[in-house]
Order: C-alpha cells, then structure tokens, then sequence
C-alpha cells in the first residue's frame, strides 16, 4: 500500500483555531470601544477648542470696535444663527464681533448640526456658551447636553 503524505490542517484543527480567534476578538472589541468612544470625544473638545480660540481671534480683531469693559457672550444653539451679545447695550461691536466669529468658524448661517459632532456626548449638545469678559481678557467656553450623563468641561483661556 502507498502512503500518503497528507501535507495540511484537517478540518477539527481549522474549526478549533477559528474558534479561538472568535473569542480573542470577542475580548479585545469589548475592550477597544471605549477608547474608540473617547478618541470622538476627544475630537469634539477639539472642535469646541477651535471655537474658542475662534472667539479670542474674533475678540482681538475688533477690539478697537468693542467695549473694552463688556462681557460679550457668543451663542450656538442646535440648527440655529450664531447669536453674539454684550452686557452693554447698546454696543455697535457686537455685530462685527458675530461676522467676525462666523468668518473664522465656518459656521452656516443656518447654524451648527451637533449631529455632525462624531461622539455620544457632542451629539447631546444642544447649545455652545462662549464668554469674552472684556476687563479681564478671559473666555470661557461652557457647553449644554440635552442627556444628563454627557458632559464637557468647560474650556478657558486667559
């Protein structure tokens, strides 16, 4: 009788190494979501950074316009205009803060979809507060969610 020179997995080997590597995925995915989790939010504080240092850009540009006393508050709420605002009024500025800020962000005149953020937590955001105290020079950046459970902190520069 000849032998066979049988060069290869049988199939029992095959079915217990796919087995196994089904399981290790199954680990390591439930590990790595988290992180994929944060690495979006990460992004989206990114963006609301960006949007801050906006502001300071936008408040620098027009200081000869502005109120040096004034606090102006910036306002981006869900799917609506960029809304600027000052603690005097009536202030000129204010309007050439707003164009000004619109100009650096990019954002739509028809306002910011926060479904566009890519975490949980930046989809929940309903409204962006950005505060320029105009005596102290700081800018503080406060967000809304609509859930309770996400959050982000506050952003400020000095």
């Amino acid at each position: 009788m000849k032998k066979l020179n049988n060069k290869g997995f049988s199939l029992v080997e095959l079915i217990i190494v796919i087995a196994i590597m089904a399981i290790l995925v199954g680990v390591v995915g439930t590990q790595v979501i988290p992180y994929l989790e944060n690495s979006r939010k990460a992004k989206d504080q990114q963006i609301l950074s960006a949007w801050n240092t906006a502001a300071v850009s936008a408040y620098s540009t027009e200081a000869a316009n502005l109120n040096a006393g004034a606090t102006y508050t910036i306002t981006i709420a869900d799917g609506t205009a960029v809304a600027a605002s000052s603690s005097v009024t009536p202030d000129a500025g204010t309007a050439k803060l707003e164009a000004t800020f619109n100009a650096l962000t990019e954002i739509p005149t028809a306002g910011y979809d926060f479904d566009d953020m890519a975490s949980k937590a930046g989809k929940s955001i309903s409204q962006v507060v950005i505060t320029v105290n105009g005596a102290s020079g700081q800018v503080v950046t406060v967000t809304t969610c609509s859930d309770a459970k996400y959050s982000f902190d506050p952003i400020e520069n000095k």
